[in-house]
C-alpha cells in the first residue's frame, strides 16, 4: 500500500519569540516492511540553521534554529510512503513467553543486545506492581509469547476508554492505569509497563494510521493525528511484532511508522526552548491516504 502524507503543526504564541530551538522526530524511518519513496519537511519562519541526524535508535532528527523574531511556527512533512509489513507468524507457532524472558536476561549476556535494551523501565514507564499483575493475566505459565501478547492487547483495548483530554504527557502511567482512559499513547504506555515487568522487551512506536474517509471503512482510533503503538520482540524467527492496543490491531497495512524508542520521550514528535513568546495554543492536522 502507497500512502500519501501530510503533516501540519502549527504553534501561535500571545507575544513575540526572540530565539527557538526545536527537535523533530517528523521525518519517517525505512525498515523491512516499509520504504520511503519521497519525504520533504518544511519550517516556516526559515531557521538560520537545520540539521540532520540519527539518534541512538536509528531515527532521523531534524534539528532547528530560528533567530528571527515571530509570533507563529508551523513545520509541514509531506511524504510517499510504501507500506507493507511481514505477515506474523501463527502465534501458537513462538517460543514460550519465559524462554524470551529467559534469552533477553542471558545471565549478563543477553541475545540479542539490540533487544534487551527495551526490557528495563524507562523515564515515562516505570516499573510497576500493579501493571506487573495486570500483565500477568496473560502472561500464563508455558504460553507463547506472541499469543500472550495478542491477548493483552485486546483487554487494554476493552479495559480503558479511548478519551483524548483525559491525560497528557505528564500524567503518571500509575494514574492512567487507575483511571482506566487516555489516549494511544497511553495505551502503548501501560502495554509497555505489563510486559517489562515480565523481563520482555517491548518498544515505543511513534507514526500514524491510515485516515477514515468513506463510511464503508472501519474507523481507527487516532488518525487525524501522531499514532502511538507497541512492537514486541517475538525472538530470533519472528523479529518484532507490532501490535496496536488502542484498535487491537497487529499493524499491518494501516500503520506507518516514524520513531521507536523506549517510551514518548525518546520520540516526542516536536519538542524545543523558546525565549519569549508567553501564552501559546498549537493544533495539528494529519492525513493519510492510500495513493490511488
Amino acid at each position: 500500500m502507497r500512502y500519501l502524507l501530510s503533516h501540519r503543526t502549527s504553534y501561535s504564541y500571545k507575544s513575540s519569540v526572540d530565539s527557538a530551538f526545536h527537535i523533530a522526530h517528523l521525518h519517517a524511518r525505512a525498515f523491512p516492511g516499509q520504504e520511503v519513496s519521497s519525504i520533504g519537511i518544511v519550517a516556516h519562519p526559515e531557521p538560520v540553521l537545520a540539521a540532520r541526524h540519527l539518534d541512538h535508535f536509528g531515527n532521523h532528527i531534524h534539528v532547528y534554529r530560528i533567530d528571527a523574531p515571530h509570533t507563529r511556527f508551523d513545520i509541514e512533512v509531506r511524504a510517499a510512503i510504501d507500506v507493507r509489513f511481514p505477515d506474523p507468524p501463527a502465534a501458537a507457532s513462538t517460543p514460550p513467553w519465559e524462554e524470551m524472558r529467559a534469552a533477553l536476561a542471558g545471565g549478563g549476556f543477553p541475545a540479542p543486545v539490540e533487544a534487551s535494551e527495551f526490557v528495563y523501565e524507562s523515564p515515562l514507564v516505570p516499573i510497576d506492581a500493579a501493571l506487573r499483575d495486570y500483565g500477568a493475566k496473560s502472561l500464563t505459565p508455558g504460553r507463547p509469547i506472541l499469543e500472550a501478547a495478542r491477548e493483552l492487547t485486546t483487554r487494554i483495548n476493552k479495559d480503558f476508554k479511548y478519551k483524548p483530554g483525559a491525560t497528557d504527557i505528564s500524567t503518571p502511567l500509575a494514574e492512567v492505569f487507575e483511571g482506566k482512559s487516555g489516549v494511544c499513547q497511553d495505551f502503548a504506555h501501560v502495554m509497555l509497563a505489563a510486559l517489562r515487568a515480565h523481563g520482555l522487551a517491548a518498544g515505543y512506536v511513534s507514526g500514524y494510521i491510515r485516515t477514515v474517509r468513506t463510511k464503508e471503512e472501519a474507523a481507527l482510533r487516532g488518525s487525524d493525528a501522531s499514532h502511538a503503538w507497541v512492537t514486541v520482540w517475538c525472538g530470533e524467527a519472528a523479529g518484532w511484532i507490532h501490535l496496536d492496543p488502542t484498535n487491537d490491531l497487529i499493524a499491518k497495512e494501516d500503520h506507518v511508522v516514524v520513531a521507536w524508542g523506549r517510551d514518548f520521550s525518546d520520540v516526542s514528535p516536536l519538542r524545543g526552548v523558546i525565549l519569549g513568546g508567553g501564552s501559546h495554543s498549537y493544533g495539528v492536522d494529519v492525513t493519510l491516504v492510500p495513493a490511488d
